[in-house]
């Protein structure tokens, strides 16, 4: 397996939006827990989930549902789903969408609660992406208390609070000074003495998604220094850069990249493709930011291309 060579201007990616980086579409939701309230609705019209294949989606209701066994829960074209549990309480419901389906219209779900009163019955549509998913969806069929709309309240200041400071990341590195430079780096608190970080990937370590459209070749893992006071305020730029070949690799255009942890929790991340890559291969880099507490985790990277059905999978990804 050749060794990868790090070069300037690959570290330097790690720092600005040169043209050939594009930021993925803007998800439907963002990553992270969805609160629904169960508003009245035009005749027809069903809240959407969004459901990916071998991911779990736990939906998790205010209200106990009936059993499986009393029929609280009707889902459409069940063998499609690898899992449709609920819990005991009635109140924690799970699908996984068995491997390779991704159904092309939206599949309904109806649940019924328990207790009868009014509404007694609620019909979601569930859209299935081969990448793109939600894991975690709380449903409110009574009004929320005002702690748990207090808790919502302010994990959208956390939520701001992290759009603001990207924002001025990104100004940053468009107007700030050494832009495409290691000045520039360092000037972020991005570059220190060790320089940036990287890790081999051995293939042999990482699983390999059974329907990958590419094979994969090698794999290369880079962190950068986290600046900040606090331990909460320290974040690094991490970056993944993969080989992959495979018949027409040269042809492939990764169109969007999803990085998700251990539970669940997804990461928008920012693509870069090789203008340039010889017959049979394609480079491709993805990069984001993650707290140094997060770095350490284990990660799993899903690619696609415009199309969302020719993907690439791996598992077990690390960073240095």
């Amino acid at each position: 397996m050749p060794a990868l060579r790090t070069t300037i201007p690959l570290l330097l990616s790690l720092h600005v939006g040169v043209p050939t980086l594009a930021q993925p579409p803007p998800e439907p939701w963002e990553p992270g827990v969805r609160h629904l309230e169960l508003l009245p609705r035009a005749a027809g019209e069903r809240p959407e989930l969004r459901i990916s294949p071998g991911l779990a989606l736990t939906v998790v209701f205010d209200t106990p549902l009936r059993s499986l066994r009393q029929g609280g829960v009707e889902l459409e074209e069940r063998a499609r789903f690898r899992l449709v549990s609920l819990d005991e309480e009635g109140r924690v419901l799970t699908l996984v969408l068995a491997p390779g389906e991704v159904p092309d219209r939206p599949l309904r779900l109806t649940v019924h609660f328990a207790d009868g009163a009014v509404p007694a019955s609620v019909a979601f549509h569930l859209v299935a992406h081969p990448a793109r998913a939600e894991t975690h969806v709380q449903v409110y069929r009574q009004p929320r208390s005002a702690e748990v709309c207090c808790e919502q309240a302010d994990a959208e200041r956390e939520k701001a609070r992290r759009c603001l400071l990207e924002l001025e990341r990104t100004r940053a590195e468009v107007t700030g000074p050494g832009r495409a430079s290691l000045i520039g780096l360092r000037s972020d608190g991005l570059l220190d003495r060790a320089g940036v970080r990287t890790k081999v990937l051995p293939v042999e370590t990482l699983t390999v998604g059974p329907a990958n459209a590419l094979a994969l070749w090698d794999a290369t893992a880079f962190r950068s220094a986290a600046p900040g006071q606090q331990p909460e305020e320290r974040r690094a730029r991490v970056a993944v850069l993969l080989t992959l070949r495979g018949p027409g690799a040269q042809d492939w255009k990764a169109e969007g990249a999803h990085l998700a942890s251990r539970g669940g929790r997804g990461r928008n991340v920012t693509v870069w493709q090789s203008p340039a890559s010889k017959p049979g291969f394609r480079e491709v880099m993805v990069e984001t930011e993650l707290t140094e507490a997060e770095a350490r985790g284990r990660f799993t990277l899903k690619l696609w291309d415009a199309s969302g059905t020719r993907t690439v999978t791996l598992g077990g990804v690390t960073f240095p």
